[in-house]
């Protein structure tokens, strides 16, 4: 099984990725072939969802929160 097609089944979960430098905390939304898309809780004064989109190459590892 690919690592692409094992994380579609999280789709849903609270999900922290790790890029270089960072660790970003969202909904699991969308996995593609070269990303993955994860909703962020909104920043202040900023729109009331945010997307994050993230390169499979720049992650670093994932941990599933909850499922």
């Amino acid at each position: 099984m690919r690592f692409v097609d094992w994380l579609q089944g999280f789709i849903g979960s609270e999900t922290e990725v790790a890029v270089s430098g960072d660790i970003i905390i969202g909904t699991l939304t969308a996995v593609e072939e070269s990303t993955v898309t994860l909703k962020v809780p909104p920043i202040i004064y900023g729109p009331p969802t945010d997307t994050a989109i993230i390169p499979l190459r720049s992650i670093e590892f994932v941990r599933i929160v909850s499922s």
